[in-house]
């Protein structure tokens, strides 16, 4: 799956944010491929080593 196409993935998903991770180790600058996914779902991050979120969710839903 492309960069472009997992935003796409995300945005008719209807998410709050998306991390790229998983890509191929040929892609040394992910990074240069960022803004394509980021003009589909703005909220687009890369993935890097020991990055991490704490994921709080509402009780009432």
């Amino acid at each position: 799956m492309t960069f472009r196409e997992a935003a796409k993935l995300a945005k008719t998903a209807g998410v709050t944010e998306m991390w790229l991770t998983h890509y191929s180790p040929s892609l040394t600058r992910p990074e240069d491929y960022l803004e394509e996914a980021r003009r589909i779902f703005p909220n687009t991050k890369v993935g890097k080593d020991r990055k991490s979120i704490t994921l709080e969710f509402d009780k009432d839903e």
